[in-house]
């Protein structure tokens, strides 16, 4: 079990200086990041590349060395591709921010899944979902992160994984199977929930189309990638030779009365972040980094007790804070792909995209499936999601494939959802990673190929056919 997974006890520990300095950096990292999306500025973006770099410097010998050839990779591909990009400043600049932005959503949501593993209802919930056998335990897991990760997106799934992480009976493959529940529902929750940054930047890059005109169809795809899901799991090798084990003993504590409250609490916390990103005029993600902090505070004081409440949650926070280092793994690849990536997407050739269009537009199912290919083909390539689905939208736009609009965005959502768990550079695989202690190749690639690729063909095919009945009815 990693450090990362197991909840701090409040005061435990001790930290040396590097650790302090290590934590200012990324917590410089956050604020400056903040800054930028309230007050778009160059020198922020440069401000934010230098406080990454310290920190990465401080914290050299605890990141991952296969981590650091994937960086130095991007890195001298970065350096490569610089001076034939249409625009070098500014893709680096994006690429910065945007790295970044992510390290900081990690940082914050490490805060807050600390403070809620705490709390008695995570752990009762937790001896519940690991009470089941391992038949039903995936589903559990798999309903679970619907709830928790559509709830309070990426927070919910940490905790979750931190769950499944306490399982130190489970089998490698049982292991396997429980992060593969969580991976492959998670890439159904970001199809509709709005605590994913995924489906509010697509929305925004088509005139004219809300959220509410997405869901419907996009929830609708959530179902069948659950689907798929439950019949991969039940396809899995093991499970034909498994001995048949039974239920562990249950909990004395009843599962209801604990997961009541924690679902109330996350559904309030949607509800802030969706009500402060509207209010202050910025993405969901943004919201959650300045929220995550306050939940976090809330909710350690909520589990101490005495007159002293607060201050005692506030040292809580202020422990969980200096144990951010501890993500140096997960920021490194988000600086490099970040970085990477922007430089990677200005360097395409905007006549290579013409000509593959000019390929797939005859067929609504073959150009579905080329926009989903093409993003899952891109996260592979370091390309930053966020990056890779502004390219695909900027040069397959609906009018050229001949798509409707709102199965154009699907098209791309599905690629983005499972590039979340296919791909070794998402945050989730790496998440995944390091909370099973398993390689990312395992949790990602070897794990959820034929699922990928089951759900490529159903959403084509759905899509498609969808893109043929709107057209024959207009």
């Amino acid at each position: 079990m990693t450090a990362a997974a197991t909840p701090s006890t409040p005061g435990s520990g001790t930290f040396g200086p590097s650790t302090h300095a290590s934590a200012a950096c990324l917590l410089a990292v956050v604020l400056l990041t903040l800054g930028h999306l309230f007050t778009p500025a160059h020198w922020l973006v440069w401000a934010m590349g230098v406080a990454a770099l310290l920190f990465f410097a401080l914290e050299r010998r605890r990141i991952p060395r296969a981590i650091w050839r994937v960086a130095l990779t991007l890195g001298a591909i970065t350096l490569l591709l610089l001076p034939v990009s249409a625009t070098p400043q500014q893709s680096l600049l994006r690429g910065i921010s945007i790295g970044c932005l992510l390290a900081s959503l990690v940082a914050c949501v490490s805060l807050l899944s600390r403070a809620a593993l705490r709390s008695d209802a995570s752990r009762v919930v937790a001896l519940h979902l690991l009470a089941q056998n391992r038949r039903r335990r995936y589903v559990g897991f798999s309903w679970a992160t619907q709830l928790f990760g559509g709830l309070i997106g990426v927070t919910g799934v940490s905790m979750l994984m931190a769950m499944a992480s306490r399982d130190e009976q489970a089998s490698p493959q049982d292991r396997l199977a429980l992060f593969n529940a969580i991976t492959r529902s998670f890439s159904a929750a970001v199809l509709w929930s709005p605590m994913f940054s995924n489906v509010s930047i697509l929305v925004a890059l088509y005139p004219g189309l809300t959220w509410f005109t997405v869901v419907p169809l996009s929830f609708a795809l959530g179902i069948v990638v659950m689907g798929i899901g439950l019949l991969v799991d039940r396809w899995r090798p093991d499970r034909a030779t498994a001995v048949a084990e039974p239920d562990r003993p249950a909990p004395a504590d009843p599962l209801w009365p604990a997961l009541l409250p924690m679902a109330a609490a996350m559904g309030g916390f949607l509800a802030a972040v969706i009500l402060l990103s509207w209010v202050a005029q910025i993405a969901a993600i943004g919201a959650i980094v300045m929220l995550a902090p306050v939940g976090a505070v809330v909710v350690n004081a909520l589990q101490a007790s005495g007159p002293g409440r607060l201050m005692q949650g506030v040292a809580d926070l202020r422990d969980d804070y200096l144990r951010m280092p501890m993500l140096a793994g997960e920021v490194t690849v988000f600086l490099a792909a970040g970085c990477g990536g922007a430089v990677i997407a200005s360097a395409v050739p905007v006549a290579w995209t013409a000509a593959i269009a000019a390929l797939v537009s005859h067929s609504p199912i073959v150009a579905s499936l080329a926009l989903t290919s093409t993003v899952v083909g891109l996260a592979f390539l370091a390309v930053h999601p966020v990056l890779s689905v502004v390219l695909v939208v900027s040069c397959f736009p609906p009018e050229l494939l001949g798509l409707p609009p709102v199965p154009h965005l699907c098209s791309i959502l599905v690629g983005w959802a499972l590039a979340s768990c296919v791909s070794p550079f998402a945050m989730v695989s790496l998440m995944a990673s390091r909370y099973s202690g398993l390689p990312v190749s395992e949790v990602t690639v070897r794990a959820n190929r034929w699922f990928a690729l089951l759900c490529l063909a159903a959403s084509a095919i759905g899509l498609g056919g969808y893109a043929m009945v709107s057209r024959g009815g207009h």
